[in-house]
């Protein structure tokens, strides 16, 4: 059974506490409350290892943690307040405060980010709320409780809306009237059905096969070859009585397979930025090594796509790394400043462009990958050779034979040194072309 660790505030705890009956046949909760927004990052990161995912009781705290921490290994997700919900807690108000001008209610937590909830296409200008610019940070409640405090004193509103359960006893301490909001029972157990069902499913790509294929720069003799690979699998012995992320280390002809899954994949590259298995063989290891990973729900396609991401890594001059997933995207090489991402599917339109362009489809994405990169749709030669890993005599044949199939052109061109010729900068336009 899979376990989700809910992060909540205390004063939500017990609301959240009441749907666990209702989906304890699908999901063990535990419970981490926290009571200041620094505690957040530690308590992820404390119960990682335990939880197959998360979810906050609010946007807050899940907003807090994306802004301190650049990954989630972990599936994480938020309760929201969906707008019925959120419109039934207006019309209960409005129904108990017959003369409530809105006007003269604070809601503290809708702005222009959420579009207002909806609220801009039903009450007219004068009759709008005051709302509030949230900023993501420490001292949010401190911030908020202020502005609910001034607007209050100021004779401005009759009467608060909070989604913020740590302000609400600083409100009631003030003799503000207030009211919480909270997604009622039913809509939380509907959001914790969906979120169960997408941890599942992740857990079932953790634990689909990822195949590596490893080899060794070129050699000069068997023996010269019979000498690296005993170096290479020593390395990958060493390195694995450290991680123990690998399940199989196996010696073929001519390389070495290692077997683990997507899950201790995504691991070992940090989602795919970067390689601990190749900064390991750099560190320990005289000669250059390419690495090759592949993913699918088969060994075949794993190992199929290893091999040809293997392919791709040895196209470079050093040692590096390249993933293809099981969408068939291309990723690498991983931690270098050229690595782009490809998506590697065949499509029609794109296989009419490969025979009019007279270039592969594969190279045509390559080329597109690398404007996506750079978010620009100009390149030269250089930008083009570094990032493919080609020479720039090869570049600049494909830039030329672009230009004549009318694919780009020269936008102009720019003098990097005071001798030697201006370099053509080439604007592509592959959406162009009938």
């Amino acid at each position: 059974m899979i376990k989700i660790g809910v992060i909540t505030t205390p004063h939500s705890l017990e609301k959240i506490k009441q749907i666990e009956p209702m989906i304890r046949d699908q999901s063990e909760l535990i419970f981490i409350p926290y009571r200041k927004i620094s505690e957040i990052k530690d308590l992820y990161e404390q119960y990682q290892p335990f939880c197959d995912g998360f979810v906050f009781s609010g946007e807050l705290g899940y907003k807090i943690l994306s802004k301190n921490t650049t990954l989630l290994p972990t599936p994480t997700f938020y309760l929201d307040i969906p707008e019925g919900d959120f419109y039934k807690h207006l019309f209960s108000i409005s129904n108990t405060n017959k003369n409530l001008n809105f006007s003269r209610v604070f809601i503290d937590f809708i702005s222009e980010e959420n579009d207002y909830m909806g609220l801009k296409g039903v009450l007219k200008a004068d009759e709008f709320p005051y709302t509030n610019d949230l900023e993501f940070s420490d001292g949010i409640y401190e911030r908020t409780f202020e502005k609910h405090l001034t607007l209050w004193k100021q004779g401005k509103i009759d009467l608060s809306i909070t989604r913020m359960s740590n302000v609400v006893d600083r409100l009631e301490e003030s003799g503000i009237p207030y009211t919480f909001i909270f997604p009622s029972t039913e809509s939380i157990v509907e959001q914790m059905k969906q979120i169960i069902t997408e941890v599942q499913l992740a857990h079932l790509l953790d634990n689909q096969w990822a195949i590596g294929i490893i080899t060794i720069e070129g050699q000069d003799s068997m023996s010269d070859l019979d000498f690296k690979q005993i170096l290479l699998h020593k390395a990958l012995m060493e390195y694995n009585d450290q991680t123990n992320a690998l399940s199989v280390i196996q010696k073929k002809h001519d390389c070495f397979e290692v077997i683990t899954s997507y899950g201790e994949l995504k691991d070992l590259t940090k989602q795919f930025t970067q390689c601990s298995v190749l900064e390991y063989l750099n560190r320990t290891l005289p000669f250059n090594t390419y690495i090759g990973w592949g993913i699918g729900s088969t060994l075949y396609q794993a190992k199929t796509s290893a091999e040809n991401a293997n392919k791709e890594a040895e196209l470079h001059e050093i040692s590096c790394t390249y993933v293809i997933t099981a969408n068939e995207e291309i990723v690498g090489p991983l931690g270098e400043d050229n690595c782009i991402q490809i998506n590697n599917t065949v499509e029609p339109q794109l296989e009419q462009l490969s025979e009019k362009l007279e270039i592969s489809t594969l190279q045509i994405k390559k080329i597109m990958a690398v404007i996506s990169k750079n978010q620009a749709d100009e390149l030269t030669a250089d930008d083009l050779a570094y990032h493919l890993k080609i020479t720039l005599r090869q570049a600049n044949r494909i830039l030329n034979k672009l230009e004549e199939k009318g694919a780009a052109h020269i936008s102009y061109r720019k003098q990097e040194k005071l001798r030697g010729r201006p370099k053509k900068v080439y604007k592509l336009n592959f959406l162009d072309l009938d």
